[in-house]
């Protein structure tokens, strides 16, 4: 790839959400920058979760153990920013009850699991690096 990233202005009004069936933790996302998109080495993205709504649980391991979690990103460095709604996020060591102007920081080489535990949908942004697409 020849890399040669430039700023960018992107409005989220004008993409499309990828559903929860299709998405890699099965909540509906929306990738904002993408290093595929914008040469960018971190991924920016957005996330909405009706109450009850979980995630399946995903890797940040080294190495994917199937019998552990259902998605692996590989290690990765990857934070939340919650705008609206309360979430409980378990790890392999115990959980983190959050809301609104909360952030998380999900460091690699753990197991992690996201619930929308409130009664209002959840709207947060995430950032991970390395990029993933």
């Amino acid at each position: 790839m020849d890399r040669n990233p430039r700023p960018v202005h992107v409005k989220l009004a004008e993409l499309t959400p990828v559903d929860a069936a299709n998405a890699p933790t099965r909540v509906r996302i929306n990738r904002v920058i993408t290093r595929e998109e914008h040469q960018s080495e971190l991924t920016q993205g957005v996330c909405w979760m009706e109450p009850g709504e979980q995630t399946n649980r995903w890797s940040s391991r080294e190495v994917f153990d199937p019998a552990e979690a259902d998605h692996w990103y590989g290690s990765v460095d990857e934070t939340y920013y919650i705008i609206r709604g309360q979430l409980r996020l378990t790890w392999d060591e115990g959980v983190f009850e959050l809301g609104p102007d909360d952030t998380v920081y999900l460091a690699p080489g753990w197991t992690y699991h996201l619930e929308n535990v409130g009664s209002e949908p959840a709207f947060f942004v995430y950032n991970m690096t390395p990029a993933q697409e």
